[in-house]
């Protein structure tokens, strides 16, 4: 090619570019090409002899463009596209004409950026003469993805190459494809999607040298440049640990960790999932409750308590033998839904199961235990047509169950809410409650919470009892829920919140440097006057708000997301801390802690009450660090937990074994006293606080 076919040189200098001077030593021919311009920029001794050029600035100045059709220019820039898209390599056999010369070689193709940022191929030649084999071909092209398992195999599924990578894994006697899947149905899967298409993604699991791992697989359909033949190409990425964190994520979000059933939020997605159904089928929600379910807990502790539910739940999933799902609702409810047709002959059937095998004794920690349910059923589209309708009715009907003492009782229009007994009762403490606080009669009790590092107390939770002149010291769960349904709790939290600061600020002045936690409900976090009214608080007591901890639930946080993050982000930045509480009850889910400011993250009880929790408790711990969260176990109630949790690198502790809530007197006794852990470190029965 003369001076008159030359075009402007679009050429690189290889002092310019240190990797050049890599490559320009190589044997290989290597040459830079530019598929927009269409042209040579850089070529190496070899490539330039391939091209039977002068030398490596006439060949960089030759006119490309003049003998190239559209197609080949198109299929090179597609080729540069992909290369660059997806950082991989192609590999294309082509004939070339070097000063009319015809040369047929494979050419290696790999994604190139300049230091100027220019998009360029870098291509490698290997001629056919040479007699490189395919095996050669397919080894250069896995050492570009050194991390990545590349095999590949012929028309019958039969292993032809694999690269180090591969090798490692697979094992010997699994030459076939398809043999090395795990299930059967993956197989067909990729079968069935590569004669459709030309490529075909899935996750699968596989059998390895290390056992069954789950890989992520790419296959593409294509040709074996040297046959001509069909052939498959397969890269593999294990993702086995990908995928265990998924399951663990999904565990925290929609199983219940004690029972393993699954929690609240996959119930009402699954009866979300039923009513808009563009064909909804009848079917039935029974709500089942222990009977004397808490004087059990109460007497015999957490950890027998615990050990009944495990048991109900087995119980449970067998008695509904496929025909429905269970549910752990919360505490000791559960739910079963029963998609049939003939949802009301099932339902007594599954009912009249659960009951006989509730009938035979339990045996747990060396107890013999009896314990009966109650079970309440309503029917769609019968009786509601509606998730909460039904719930309630549902609940009802157990409540009718319970006082008829009958087992089973289905819903009907003549019932109501509750039985008459609870009815009275409920509207005794909604009434009394209008005045309560008005009457002073509400009484704040401190739980201390202790440093993990120092093994003193670091602060203390305030938790409401109301001192009925009637009934006597109520705990809160005798009215708390009560007050949240009649509109009182807003006036009891306010109550809560400035007792609370109040006190904090007295032992301030007698030289107790104590932080308070402030449990805060979820009508007062909807109120949106929290924060005004915690402004309020802290002027009135002038007390600092770095001693002051508020206490939130997860499901403010899962209700109203977007609320909830401005309104913690004005609290946080009064200087306040901020604390998610009882984690892991029912609306867990990790990810979305990140975007709140918060400061710590108590763990709920449940989790210390049965070793079997020890795995997901360290992971919980594990990733609430990751976080950045204080990490608060509640609940401890013996030495081996408190030494399981110094090992885990837990932050805080509270529960019985270093005190149970206390009022103002005995707390303050105990702030000021000598001995910390051996005032009150006897396990107790479950105090089920809940403040306001």
């Amino acid at each position: 090619m003369n001076d008159s076919d030359s075009t402007q040189s679009l050429a690189i200098n290889t002092g310019s570019d240190p990797r050049l001077v890599t490559l320009a030593r190589l044997q290989t021919p290597l040459y830079l090409f530019d598929a927009e311009a269409y042209a040579f920029v850089w070529a190496n001794k070899n490539a330039v002899e391939f091209w039977e050029a002068k030398s490596a600035s006439e060949l960089c100045s030759r006119n490309m463009n003049a003998d190239a059709s559209a197609s080949v220019k198109q299929t090179l820039q597609q080729i540069k596209k992909e290369c660059f898209e997806k950082d991989t390599t192609a590999l294309e056999r082509w004939t070339v004409y070097p000063n009319q010369t015809p040369k047929t070689a494979n050419f290696l193709m790999t994604p190139f950026k300049t230091l100027d940022n220019r998009m360029l191929l870098l291509m490698q030649i290997h001629v056919l003469s040479e007699a490189l084999d395919d095996e050669t071909l397919y080894r250069t092209t896995a050492l570009m993805h050194t991390t990545t398992m590349i095999s590949a195999y012929d028309s019958a599924n039969n292993l032809v190459y694999c690269n180090g990578a591969a090798r490692d894994t697979m094992p010997a006697d699994l030459s076939v494809g398809t043999k090395r899947l795990v299930k059967s149905e993956d197989a067909t899967r990729i079968i069935a999607t590569l004669s459709r298409q030309h490529f075909c993604d899935i996750e699968a699991q596989m059998y390895t040298k290390n056992g069954i791992r789950w890989h992520s697989v790419h296959i593409e359909r294509c040709t074996n440049p040297t046959t001509g033949k069909q052939m498959y190409l397969a890269t593999e990425t294990d993702i086995t640990e990908q995928r265990s964190a998924k399951e663990q994520a999904y565990k925290l979000a929609f199983v219940d960790s004690l029972t393993k059933l699954p929690n609240r939020v996959a119930l009402m997605n699954q009866l979300a999932a039923l009513l808009d159904a563009s064909e909804p089928q009848p079917f039935a929600v029974m709500f089942l409750d222990l009977d004397r379910f808490k004087s059990i807990n109460d007497s015999l502790g957490h950890a027998v308590g615990d050990l009944l539910l495990i048991q109900v739940a087995e119980r449970l999933s067998e008695s509904v033998r496929g025909e429905g799902s269970v549910f752990r609702l919360a505490g000791d409810e559960f739910i079963i839904i029963l998609s049939e047709t003939k949802a009301s002959a099932v339902s007594s059937n599954v009912a009249n199961r659960i009951l006989e095998s509730m009938a035979k004794h339990m045996f747990i920690a060396e107890h013999q235990l009896l314990i009966r349910t109650s079970i309440g059923i309503s029917l769609y589209p019968e009786n509601a047509d509606s998730a909460n309708e039904l719930l309630e009715q549902a609940d009802a009907a157990m409540y009718a169950a319970k006082a008829s003492q009958c087992g089973y009782c289905f819903f009907n229009s003549r019932m109501s809410m509750t039985s008459a007994s609870n009815i009275k009762q409920r509207m005794g403490i909604e009434n009394d409650l209008l005045k309560a606080v008005d009457n002073n009669e509400f009484e704040l009790y401190y739980q201390p919470k202790i440093a993990c590092n120092t093994m003193t107390v670091c602060g203390v939770e305030a938790l409401v009892r109301w001192n009925h002149p009637e009934l006597g010291t109520l705990a809160p769960d005798r009215f708390i829920s009560i007050a949240e349904d009649c509109g009182q709790i807003v006036q009891l939290g306010h109550w809560v919140l400035n007792e609370a600061m109040r006190q904090q600020r007295l032992w301030q002045d007698e030289g107790l440097e104590i932080q308070v936690s402030i449990n805060i409900s979820a009508k007062q976090f909807e109120s949106n006057q929290l924060d005004i009214d915690i402004i309020d608080a802290l002027k009135l007591h002038d007390c600092d708000p770095k001693m002051i901890e508020l206490e939130v639930t997860e499901s403010l946080l899962a209700d109203d997301p977007d609320g909830a993050y401005e309104l913690l982000q004005r609290i946080s930045a009064l200087g306040m801390r901020l604390t998610l509480d009882d984690f892991g009850t029912g609306y867990s889910n990790l990810a979305y802690l990140q975007n709140y400011p918060l400061d710590s993250m108590k763990i709920d009880r449940l989790f210390l009450s049965d070793s079997k929790h020890s795995i997901l408790l360290r992971t919980i711990l594990n990733m609430g660090k990751t976080l950045g969260l204080d990490i608060v176990a509640e609940g401890v109630e013996t030495a081996a937990q408190v030494d399981w949790l110094l090992k885990q690198g837990c932050d805080q502790m509270q529960g019985f074994y270093f005190s149970k809530p206390k009022p103002v007197r005995e707390i303050t006794r105990y702030l000021c006293g000598t001995s910390l852990i051996a005032a009150d470190n006897q396990p107790a029965a479950n105090d089920q606080d809940h403040a306001a």
